[in-house]
């Protein structure tokens, strides 16, 4: 009898055990049991950008319940850097947003995550054009995907080319109509104004200039023009200095964008990128008109490009999660709705209708220039090499060096060529 009392004791304490690991699993789950994730997101951009931006990632938590996106967004500047430290640390952010000319120099440092896997665990890229999914990809791997694309672009202060009694160039002008309608605009409006202000810091505006010319400005194998190609865009800036037509140095070190000094009513043209038309004209009274860059026949030197990329970090811990955040933010037409072309226009064409349902006439000049380029214009880039970073603020600061006239023009082009070559090798 003592025996089966304490057999059944046993029995009992051994019910009483596994009732409590039941009963622990009936408890309250932690997040992670829940299903609850984190997952940060980080970006660049204007106050409007953040605001459009937290209101899409509203949806997607609504959408998906048991996902958090933390946010981590500010302004450009020192933007490349923080995600490298991070990633020095090992606390790169699980998606972020990134551009073209650093895109090869991530990936050769191991910090992207290979897309294609992505396209198992929720990323979708049914409908997205081959070749553009073929400039992202880098050694077979598909490093990141356009979160917009956009085209360069001229904008034009109507009021201050009214002023002059100056008619605005039209679709098929070239440079020398450029320097001839800022030096009319400059003589036309008073002191201190001038007719365009100096792009020759403006790497982007010399792509076009070196496309123009049959040659390219950054290729995966390093520098793809000439010195003389340089040089004779440098000479250009310089001669439309001389003459008073483009702003002198000290004024447009005074503006960190090309168009600052529009919205300021210092320069009456300047270069844009198409998709930026809003934000310019919202900043300003006078009406804002748009056109391709000059220079654009025979040879288009503009092209369809990413105005940035989108791409999940090598080091996730949660790349399912990170996947439907990508797909959300470039697939869905809903969030479409809200981010509308803040980031340029879509590139699946599926939820092009939804980015541009309720654009204004203004955002509509800017998407007429894009669909112009779209038709003829030049071939998009590939990625360029590791270093191009580096190259980008190295072509600014020699120009600069001209600028105030502390370089020969001459030795500006060989210092950049011998040192850009040196970051890219």
């Amino acid at each position: 009898m003592v025996q089966n009392r304490i057999r059944r004791a046993a029995l009992a304490a051994a019910a009483a055990v596994a009732v409590g690991i039941a009963m622990v699993g009936c408890a309250p789950a932690s997040e992670a049991e829940q299903g609850e994730v984190e997952i940060r997101f980080s970006w660049w951009g204007t106050d409007s950008r953040h605001e459009l931006t937290n209101e899409a990632l509203d949806l997607f938590e609504e959408k998906n319940p048991g996902i958090t996106v933390v946010r981590d967004f500010g302004g450009f500047d020192g933007y490349i850097d923080k995600l490298l430290t991070q990633a020095a640390g090992n606390n790169s952010p699980d998606v972020f947003q990134l551009y073209e000319e650093v895109l090869r120099e991530f990936a050769s440092r191991g910090q992207l995550y290979d897309l294609n896997e992505a396209t198992s665990q929720g990323l979708n890229l049914e409908g997205w054009d081959q070749a553009l999914l073929d400039t992202s990809t880098i050694d077979g791997s598909l490093s990141a995907l356009q979160f917009g694309l956009t085209t360069q672009a001229f904008i034009f202060n109507t009021e201050l080319f009214d002023q002059a009694g100056v008619s605005i160039p039209t679709e098929g002008w070239s440079w020398d109509d450029l320097a001839t309608a800022a030096k009319q605009v400059s003589d036309g409006t008073d002191a201190g104004t001038f007719g365009v202000t100096d792009l020759s810091t403006g790497y982007q505006v010399f792509e076009v200039w070196a496309n123009q010319n049959g040659e390219a400005y950054l290729t995966d194998e390093g520098l793809g023009f000439s010195a003389e190609t340089l040089e004779e865009f440098w000479q250009y800036w310089a001669d439309l200095r001389a003459s008073g037509a483009a702003t002198p140095g000290s004024l447009t070190s005074e503006y960190p964008t090309p168009f600052d000094a529009i919205i300021a009513s210092k320069a009456a043209s300047g270069f844009i990128f198409a998709n930026q038309m809003a934000a310019v004209q919202s900043s300003i009274e006078a009406e804002i008109a748009v056109d391709r860059m000059p220079g654009e026949t025979p040879t288009a030197g503009s092209y369809l490009r990413t105005a940035m990329n989108i791409a999940i970090g090598s080091k996730t811990e949660h790349p399912k999660e990170a996947a439907m955040l990508v797909d959300f933010l470039l697939n869905d037409p809903e969030a479409y709705e809200i981010l509308g072309i803040d980031r340029g226009v879509p590139a699946n064409p599926a939820v092009g209708d939804a980015a541009t349902a309720d654009v204004d006439d203004v955002t509509a000049k800017g998407l007429t220039v894009i669909d112009g380029v779209r038709a003829d214009g030049a071939a998009p880039p590939v990625p360029p090499k590791p270093g191009a970073g580096n190259v980008n603020a190295l072509f600014a600061e020699l120009a600069q060096e001209v600028q105030f006239d502390r370089m020969s023009i001459e030795d500006a082009v060989a210092s950049f060529i011998e040192r850009a070559e040196q970051e890219l090798s």
